[in-house]
């Protein structure tokens, strides 16, 4: 995949920034957003926007920033890469304070939300190639206790894909929706998961285990994976593993 614009929220650290990498690699722009700028993410072909999600009212921004970038030229594929998530809260519902739940809920739903919403509205027109991506999870589907936040807002995401979907299913030039479940990966969020004690969180002797035996994926495997998911086509609201790649 050459000659693209990706825009990719969450690329700090972790599956967005690995993500913003392997893109990069091949020809292609990138506009990250997250609060605070990778160091890693040295090219010439790369934009930052530094930017709080939590932000939601002033999420225009963000595509004032893709308009400056894209203007008038000619890009082959134009995609939007929903990967930005919050840590906390985690641990039973009535433990979890209200700014958490607040704070995750704007990152994790109603963020991707209005960005997807604007993002379609700009390029509806454009007579190329386009696709909205989430960054989704096994969790949308499964409950786990103490992650009643991180479940229901993963769940929403899941349905928004669908919904989305269907409304561009048979538009010529229609965007391509799906979501993508990356596995367990070693980020920030594990850290955070299993650093934890058993009575602040449910999940996190399962979380240590999970570090301790192996079994979390490396950000930049998982992100040689989602390129390939990128590259292909899938049904309209599909829920893309990384595991079938």
């Amino acid at each position: 995949m050459e000659n693209g614009f990706f825009l990719i929220t969450g690329t700090s650290r972790g599956i967005g920034e690995a993500i913003a990498k392997k893109i990069l690699e091949n020809a292609n722009t990138v506009l990250g957003v997250s609060r605070n700028q990778s160091s890693s993410l040295k090219s010439s072909n790369y934009h930052h926007l530094s930017f709080d999600l939590n932000e939601i009212s002033q999420i225009s921004r963000i595509m004032e920033k893709a308009d400056e970038i894209v203007g008038k030229r000619s890009f082959a594929f134009l995609c939007l890469v929903n990967n930005a998530s919050a840590s906390e809260p985690l641990g039973a519902i009535e433990k979890c304070p209200a700014e958490e739940i607040d704070s995750h809920v704007k990152i994790g739903l109603i963020a991707p939300m209005i960005l997807t919403s604007q993002f379609i509205r700009r390029f509806s027109d454009t007579k190329t190639r386009k696709k909205v991506v989430f960054i989704s999870s096994g969790a949308a589907f499964t409950p786990f206790s103490g992650d009643s936040i991180y479940c229901s807002a993963k769940a929403g995401i899941h349905m928004l894909a669908q919904c989305i979907g269907l409304e561009q299913k048979e538009k010529e030039y229609g965007f391509e929706v799906i979501t993508i479940g990356p596995g367990m990966v070693d980020t920030h969020m594990q850290l955070v998961a299993r650093s934890k004690t058993s009575e602040e969180y449910a999940s996190a002797d399962f979380m240590r285990r999970a570090f301790e035996q192996g079994l979390l994926q490396k950000p930049d495997a998982v992100a040689k994976k989602i390129l390939t998911i990128l590259e292909n086509k899938y049904e309209q609201g599909q829920y893309v593993k990384e595991s079938e790649i």
